[in-house]
């Protein structure tokens, strides 16, 4: 309605474009995925218990999309009028982690078989590839944002679309285990098994790519953003780890 592309004259607008418009509110729901994790650990061990510093990449790709769940009541209400599709999807996800580790070693020094616990605390920066198309009724008579007629057929059919890497930095912890096995001085092969979980992810404000068909930063005067939020992300994994022992 106070669009200045769909409706520049301000038909059928009385106070209400006076004031930023109020907060919308959605949510997706995706499943989980498989991803490669890669990374590089220094450590110390005087003794049975074992220190380290640990560098982790993960790259993780979704092919998912989602119907988007609303929950404020102005966007539920054009939701039963006027938008007939409104989905997201997940492309990527990247993070690059550091954990300080703390390890029991079992078994005796120099064994051929030694299995370990631990656990760890660290951060990371994630990278999401989200995108989100929100599409209105192609028929003016299911528009009910306008009285006007004429303006009810610009607004039929019209897009709102969003397309972003979006970033954060998040903290978590780490629990690990696993089985080393000595090949010769000083080499050991060994899995590690890696159950970790982070704190809530939130991105920065992104600007909608397009909003109702046209450039979100000149519909209404002022830019129009969005941003992602999760609960909190996790995964756990199973890796082949190869140690030199000084």
């Amino acid at each position: 309605m106070c669009s200045l592309i769909i409706n520049p004259l301000g038909v059928d607008v009385t106070d209400q474009c006076d004031d930023p418009p109020p907060p919308t509110f959605w949510t997706n729901s995706f499943g989980g995925t498989t991803d490669i994790q890669s990374g590089l650990t220094v450590g110390y061990a005087p003794g049975p218990i074992r220190i380290e510093g640990e560098y982790v990449h993960r790259m993780s790709s979704y092919t998912d999309r989602s119907d988007i769940a609303i929950f404020d009541d102005v966007t539920i209400d054009k939701q039963e009028q006027e938008i007939e599709l409104a989905i997201g999807r997940v492309e990527d996800l990247r993070s690059h982690h550091v954990f300080a580790n703390v390890y029991y070693d079992f078994g005796a020094a120099m064994a051929k078989w030694t299995p370990y616990v631990g656990a760890g605390v660290g951060m990371g920066r994630s990278a999401l590839g989200y995108g989100t198309v929100w599409k209105r009724n192609d028929d003016p008579a299911r528009i009910a944002t306008f009285v006007d007629p004429t303006l009810r057929a610009k607004l039929a059919g019209t897009t709102t679309i969003g397309d972003a890497r979006l970033t954060d930095v998040v903290v978590g912890y780490q629990l690990l285990g696993g089985l080393d096995y000595r090949l010769r001085d000083p080499l050991t092969l060994g899995i590690k098994i890696r159950w970790a979980r982070f704190g809530e992810f939130m991105s920065d404000p992104v600007l909608w790519d397009q909003l109702r068909s046209h450039e979100s930063s000149v519909g209404r005067g002022e830019a129009v953003v969005y941003r992602i939020a999760t609960d909190g992300t996790g995964f756990w994994g199973v890796g082949l780890n190869l140690k030199y022992w000084f």
